[in-house]
């Protein structure tokens, strides 16, 4: 078993390629290996019968050619649905099954698994040992408690820490936030398996990336779509950024 080995300046393509395909699909996931990307970012959610998706979101609705909950419909509504477009256009693409984009990707890229809800799902779980790619996976979507859970049902799995809008703010106070890292976030980021911090860069200050940084930790951040932005960010010692455009932020 091996543990995740972050690249220089990781650039994490988020929902695969979504500026250029449907967010989610295939497709974008072809184009987001294609174009170089460090990472393919999918968001996990599960139908009303259990099967892990990759989709964003609650709803069908706007998204998709059907209507309701996803938690609410099963695989074979679900699987025969069209993909809408950025434009609200209808398109060909459907909502692929995560089984499915390991099984054809694993060999060419890493994925971060996003959890839209509850702890990884086991049959994802078991096609990860299946294909030997856990050193190519990290689940995020995970606040502490939960983050434990899963270390604790798979110790095999990688697993980021996804910050709290009031965690973001504490770390980035002065004195307070080294504290706070220390008696929150210390002991179970020493573990392997946790392989740093998840933050939303519009609610991370300097201060907060300091305090991070400072304790060792590896911080990752999401969702930035222009190209200075993201340099700064790696400049100020961010190790990992996930795009909507990996395209532009590659080149």
């Amino acid at each position: 078993m091996g543990w995740w080995k972050t690249s220089k300046r990781q650039i994490i393509a988020h929902m695969g390629n979504s500026s250029q395909f449907p967010a989610n699909t295939r497709a974008s996931v072809l184009s987001a290996i294609e174009v170089g990307s460090d990472v393919v970012e999918i968001d996990v959610s599960k139908t009303k019968d259990g099967v892990a998706i990759a989709f964003h979101g609650k709803k069908l609705d706007y998204q998709t050619s059907g209507l309701g909950k996803v938690a609410g419909k099963e695989w074979g509504y679900i699987g025969s649905l069209e993909v809408v477009s950025h434009n609200g256009e209808t398109t060909t693409h459907r909502i692929p099954l995560i089984s499915e984009l390991l099984d054809e990707f694993s060999t060419q890229t890493k994925w971060n698994l996003d959890l839209k809800v509850g702890l990884p799902d086991k049959d994802v779980v078991q096609k990860i040992r299946e294909l030997h790619i856990q050193e190519k996976v990290v689940f995020s979507g995970l606040r502490i408690k939960d983050a434990r859970k899963v270390i604790d049902l798979y110790p095999d799995l990688n697993v980021l820490i996804n910050l709290s809008k009031l965690e973001h703010l504490i770390l980035g106070l002065r004195f307070l936030g080294e504290i706070f890292f220390r008696l929150r976030f210390k002991t179970i980021n020493q573990l392997p398996a946790v392989i740093g911090i998840n933050a939303n860069h519009r609610l991370l200050s300097s201060g907060g990336i300091r305090t991070i940084k400072k304790a060792g930790a590896e911080l990752w951040v999401y969702t930035v779509d222009d190209e200075k932005e993201a340099l700064s960010l790696f400049d100020l010692g961010i190790d990992s950024v996930t795009t909507n455009n990996p395209t532009i932020m590659i080149q």
